[in-house]
């Protein structure tokens, strides 16, 4: 990668810390997983069919995200070019911003598989889409760098298949407090199967490795966090302590892609367990990964 290394995140707290042995009642672990995806606690409904693709990954409303601006320069200027610390013969670039900031470095590592090309800058905008500097702005601003322009073009593209196709939010509703309305929390379960050049240099892995990219606002985030590390076979990469420049949370899990993918589940299922019980009646206990739950506590 060209020039000084970039962070998806600039996180107020970040913490790596090594694999360890975890002893995890698996059979609860799935139970609990299948039943919050689907929404049914405390039901005796049949369950729906399976009815999303491998890529909606869960049956749940995804926050698919836009983008907002594409420019490509075949031959940037050297002062320009030096400032954003760009080898001699990486002179063509192109930019892309989006309404989403951690849907869009899974998407820029996406286009450095699909291209020569190098991620050269990547940076999330203070508080987010909804406070954006102007309509084209976005949540984040990404720049490929290469040799030949026709590589940038390629990484580009690439890219916005991955923002179309995989690369989402999702909505879990919750109650507003002050209002008793419904209102969505954004979260994003997402599993790289191969890490290109961008996301592997980030969390520390080999390209081509799998990797969890676990994302949600504060409280939510250190719960399934937690909840993802104790399915077993994943360790920290990197955490990204609240209040980050969007205000959310997250982290990197590593772990084969089996053990990424249940990672991601258990992640999921603990946001929704937050969200439909913020503060529960009776016990303020998370439900963690295999943890085996009173019936009482189910049926609320």
């Amino acid at each position: 990668m060209s020039g000084p290394e970039k962070s998806p995140r600039s996180p107020a707290a970040e913490h790596t810390a090594p694999a360890g042995p975890a002893t995890v009642d698996r059979q609860a672990l799935a139970a609990l997983v299948r039943t919050t995806l689907s929404g049914m606690e405390g039901s005796h409904r049949a369950p729906e069919p399976k009815r999303f693709s491998v890529a909606a990954r869960f049956a749940l409303p995804p926050l698919k995200p836009a983008v907002l601006a594409v420019r490509t320069i075949a031959d940037l200027s050297p002062e320009l070019a030096a400032a954003l610390g760009l080898a001699p013969q990486m002179r063509a670039v192109g930019f892309i911003t989006c309404t989403s900031d951690d849907a869009l470095y899974v998407a820029l590592d996406e286009g450095t598989k699909a291209a020569r090309v190098d991620v050269v800058y990547a940076k999330s905008f203070y508080a987010g889409a909804a406070h954006a500097s102007g309509p084209l702005s976005g949540e984040v601003i990404g720049c490929y760098a290469s040799h030949d322009i026709d590589e940038v073009h390629a990484a580009l593209a690439a890219c916005r298949r991955c923002l179309a196709d995989e690369a989402w939010f999702y909505a879990a509703e919750t109650r507003s407090a002050a209002s008793g309305a419904s209102e969505p929390i954004a979260f994003f379960p997402h599993v790289v199967r191969a890490t290109g050049t961008y996301l592997s240099k980030q969390a520390g892995l080999q390209p081509g490795e799998p990797m969890c990219y676990l994302i949600a606002p504060p409280v939510e985030a250190l719960v399934a966090i937690d909840a993802a590390l104790k399915t077993g076979g994943v360790r920290l990469l990197r955490f990204f302590g609240p209040p980050t420049e969007t205000n959310f949370a997250g982290a990197y899990l590593g772990g084969d892609l089996p053990a990424c993918e249940a990672a991601a589940e258990a992640f999921a299922a603990a946001i929704l367990d937050v969200s439909r019980h913020p503060q529960p009646k009776g016990s303020w206990s998370a439900r963690g990964a295999g943890e085996r739950l009173s019936p009482t506590r189910r049926s609320r």
